[in-house]
């Protein structure tokens, strides 16, 4: 009796797991962790680096409206005006404007200009230092171009600004970071350092090497790293214009945010605090296939393997071609015909 009584709640605990797995779109981990309460980030400085656009703007608004105090950064001081205004505007119940400091920075510049940066950033609001520092600059700074086609330039350009960039920041924190005695950095990599990328391989790669760089700082040092991976996010929806590296440059993409497979920049924005609240060491944030490919990749790395091998060459053809690469019926279907014709 008792055996069939454990039998039945492990079958009934496995197909609610299962359930929950087939319509996550993060993590299960990071799902079974609890929203932080009202009062958790009240007081707390977040400075958030590429903070003008997208999810960073979306970071912004919501830890604006938890209560936070920001420092807000990127190459643009217009476009962080622009940014500060919409804080304000959204959440200006929570926000007063001494709350709010516009720090321009340039992340691919020399050294000494970051180290100003970070000396300047946790010298704000009275020398309060800062709680958490939010590496966001690279997301904007996606590829869409086979590996073969990518010039060294182009190659070189995403490098620095998604590898290079966040690791010089990430020196000239750390001195200020142990000096204080607490401080977290929280990474906005990608799903494409946990998958291999087809199409997008040297911003696979320079994702890559920062969630290794920060998981070994992490393991050195007593300043946290919370590395977060998201997948396609729902950027673009206001019909803006997307600009991407292509083979030779950058290039604009089609605005494509409003894929249901994306999720959207709110919600990526509530999972990556969410994560950072409970200085979780990684999280991935991702609908289906994506999310799955993460767990072959984790566990059973040569299936992974075998799936990307299928539908690589597609997605980097239709890349080619100017199309999208998320499109995973169309791309399997283009796989099988391939397979088929072979």
């Amino acid at each position: 009796m008792l055996l069939a009584a454990a039998a039945g709640a492990a079958a009934l605990w496995a197909a609610w797991t299962l359930l929950r797995f087939a319509r996550a779109d993060a993590d299960l981990t990071l799902l079974s962790k609890r929203a932080p309460p009202p009062h958790a980030w009240r007081g707390k400085v977040v400075w958030i680096v590429g903070a003008s656009q997208g999810l960073g703007e979306a970071l912004a608004r919501y830890w604006a409206e938890a209560g936070a105090r920001l420092i807000l950064s990127s190459r643009s001081l217009d476009k962080l005006e622009a940014s500060r205004r919409v804080v304000k505007q959204h959440c200006c119940q929570h926000v007063a404007e001494g709350d709010v400091v516009l720090l321009p920075l340039d992340l691919v510049g020399d050294s000494a200009g970051l180290e100003a940066a970070a000396k300047a950033a946790f010298a704000a609001f009275d020398g309060a230092g800062v709680d958490y520092v939010v590496h966001n600059a690279g997301k904007c700074a996606s590829q869409h171009a086979a590996a073969e086609d990518t010039s060294p330039e182009v190659a070189a350009a995403l490098l620095n600004l998604n590898l290079e960039g966040p690791l010089g920041l990430a020196r000239a924190t750390l001195p200020h970071m142990v000096g204080q005695g607490r401080g977290q950095h929280v990474i906005v990599a990608s799903m494409s350092a946990v998958v291999p990328s087809p199409g997008q391989a040297v911003y696979a790669a320079a994702k890559a090497g920062l969630r290794a760089y920060f998981q070994s700082m992490a393991s050195e040092l007593g300043v946290g790293a919370t590395i977060c991976c998201p997948g396609p996010l729902a950027t673009g929806g206001d019909g803006k214009p997307r600009l991407v590296y292509g083979p030779k440059g950058l290039i604009q993409q089609a605005a494509t945010g409003m894929s249901k497979k994306r999720v959207g920049t709110a919600r990526a924005a509530d999972l990556i605090a969410r994560a950072a609240y409970h200085k979780l060491d990684e999280c991935w944030i991702a609908y289906h296939p994506v999310l799955l490919l993460g767990y072959l990749m984790q566990y059973t790395p040569s299936l992974g393997m075998a799936v990307l091998k299928r539908v690589g060459p597609a997605r980097a053809q239709a890349l080619k071609e100017g199309r999208s690469g998320y499109d995973t019926a169309a791309l399997i279907k283009s796989a099988s015909e391939t397979s088929l014709r072979g």
